[in-house]
């Protein structure tokens, strides 16, 4: 009776072990800093996949300095996934940047295409700023420091011609904030118009937007293959009256290549077939779909591979690893 016992213990202990449910897994996902699209868009993305697949992830929106910063986490195994835009995906590919300390990226993967970005330069109306060649000797804002856009642009400049008195480095809000109350004379950022800073600047200043001439966006689409001629859309905010030439790039969610096949696939199939939830965390979302994820300029992580697949995306090589 004992031996009895004993067997149908072992077979309960067993049996409640094998149906025992896992707890989900635990991950990070960096964003930008407050005030910021990335910061918006991380946060509403990660409580998405936490509402779909709570079961199996729970994913803390991590706010961070952006692009570089989310790349370095992902690298180093302190984050799973990300946002960073084409340009910093391209530095961090060739490891020739200053933030990648001389050494390419192996950890990053691309998930899922976001949307694209445009150059929106602006400055206080009466500025007197109507185009780079005004940037000479006056404060121009570049965002935060060692970002791809602060890199990429101060060399630009230089190849222009474009002498500015110094730079302001800092994240996109307190740049808006700083060029309000003077601080600074031109601010630049890439972003889905309307960025929330600049609209908030909106309702108790008067902005100017400065275009880009022809040649400025060949020199810049062929010196910076990330870049693609663009313009800065009518509306975007109430100091563009017209469409105003710029350019663009884009921003995308990417992984680290340790996730497992199955996560990524499960992530990136959440995303894109989960389009109506995605537009209510912003508008831009509409531009995540399969087809853009041709956009990527890196390798796309092997689950998501498998996931466009099974949707007749056909994938050019350059994107397969």
């Amino acid at each position: 009776m004992k031996k009895i016992l004993l067997f149908l213990t072992l077979i309960s202990a067993v049996t409640s072990f094998s149906f025992a449910k896992k707890s989900p897994k635990k991950y990070s996902f960096g964003t930008g800093s407050s005030g910021g699209n990335f910061y918006l868009v991380g946060g509403g993305l990660a409580n998405l996949i936490n509402k779909h697949l709570g079961d199996r992830f729970v994913f803390t929106a991590e706010e961070t300095g952006g692009s570089t910063a989310n790349l370095a986490l992902i690298e180093s195994g302190e984050a799973e996934l990300g946002i960073a835009m084409t340009s910093t995906l391209y530095e961090g590919a060739k490891g020739t940047a200053k933030w990648t300390n001389g050494k390419p990226m192996k950890n990053v993967r691309g998930l899922v295409p976001l949307y694209p970005s445009h150059m929106t330069i602006y400055t206080r109306e009466n500025s007197g700023i109507n185009s780079l060649g005004d940037f000479n000797g006056h404060v121009v804002g570049l965002g935060s420091k060692g970002a791809a856009m602060d890199g990429v642009l101060r060399g630009a400049f230089d190849k222009l011609g474009v002498k500015p008195s110094s730079i302001f480095n800092d994240g996109h809000g307190a740049t808006a904030k700083a060029l309000g109350q003077g601080q600074i004379d031109v601010a630049v950022l890439f972003s889905f118009p309307p960025f929330p800073a600049i609209s908030e600047l909106e309702a108790t200043k008067k902005l100017g937007f400065i275009g880009l001439t022809k040649a400025e966006q060949d020199f810049l689409v062929k010196n910076y293959p990330y870049y693609s001629a663009s313009v800065l859309p009518k509306g975007s905010y109430n100091g563009v009256k017209a469409d105003i030439p710029t350019v663009s790039e884009w921003n995308m969610l990417v992984a680290s290549a340790k996730l497992s096949n199955d996560d990524a696939y499960l992530i990136a199939k959440t995303l894109f077939e989960n389009n109506p939830e995605l537009l209510v965390i912003h508008k831009s979302l509409s531009y995540a779909t399969v087809d853009n994820a041709k956009a990527f300029n890196i390798p796309l992580h092997p689950g998501v591979v498998k996931y466009l697949r099974e949707k007749g995306v056909a994938l050019p090589d350059n994107l397969l690893k």
